[in-house]
């Protein structure tokens, strides 16, 4: 919990500094260090690759993701949101390699070291395939059983949407999810490669272009139903993982 009169973070419990001319967002010390010592990532299922995804590690390269960062760390110090934003969950939209799901995995981190939330992430095509391959006749296990905990975490993180093609079972279950979700008030952190658009936006577009937005991906429905739940940040900014993979090809090279 913070201080809403910490001068330092304005009541967010993060600052942001200034380090080798770029920003950064370190916690404040008027935060108070849960006693638990558990780790986030494990609790969370969060994949290894993603184990150092912090809020303080996220690295803001231009004014879009330094603002994609603010509303990060705005969300995490405002949770649980109450009255009309109680359960609001975020939509990172953007392209490969600018940092959602850095920034996602972050947030969820920080809900549960800080604010206790039990959290739960997720590759939306592995919850699917886990999903498929469920069912057993013998032990009467269902869809339902297995999608419990995904609908009932305080704080989900579903990655990837839009990835693959979807198929009406998958249309419907993700609907199920997120409508479950919504009605119970349960915040959603979503990921996605494709851009938000209006159905109407989309029609108009270069069918070519079609393919790029997350509403020819998932639907009207979904997309009316994430745009009720969700706030939309949208990150513009270099490819990470291409820099940085240039950079060991460098370094390689080097005698």
């Amino acid at each position: 919990m913070t201080t809403p009169s910490c001068e330092a973070c304005g009541g967010t419990g993060f600052e942001i500094v200034v380090k080798d001319g770029r920003e950064y967002a370190q916690a404040c010390a008027c935060r108070s260090v849960p006693a638990s010592g558990a780790d986030p990532a494990t609790a969370c299922r969060i994949p290894p690759r993603y184990e150092h995804c912090t809020l303080a590690t996220f690295e803001p390269g231009s004014p879009s993701l330094s603002g994609a960062l603010e509303k990060a760390m705005a969300f995490c110090s405002g949770y649980p949101h109450l009255g009309d934003d109680e359960g609001l969950g975020l939509l990172f939209s953007g392209d490969n390699g600018v940092g959602k799901t850095h920034l996602a995995v972050a947030v969820l981190r920080e809900l549960v070291a800080t604010k206790g939330a039990r959290g739960q992430f997720w590759d939306f095509h592995e919850l699917i395939r886990e999903i498929k391959s469920s069912y057993d006749p013998e032990t009467k296990t269902t869809e339902l059983m297995v999608l419990e905990p995904v609908v009932e975490a305080d704080v989900l993180l579903l990655d990837d949407l839009g990835a693959w093609k979807m198929t009406d079972w998958m249309n419907d279950t993700l609907f199920y999810i997120l409508n479950s979700r919504y009605m119970a008030k349960r915040p959603t952190l979503i990921t996605t490669n494709y851009q938000d658009v209006t159905r109407e936006e989309a029609l108009a577009a270069d069918p070519l272009r079609r393919r790029e937005f997350l509403v020819e991906r998932i639907g009207q429905r979904l997309r009316s139903r994430l745009m009720e739940m969700c706030l939309v940040v949208r990150l513009q900014g270099g490819d990470h993982r291409q820099a940085r993979q240039q950079a060991n090809q460098v370094a390689l090279r080097r005698p």
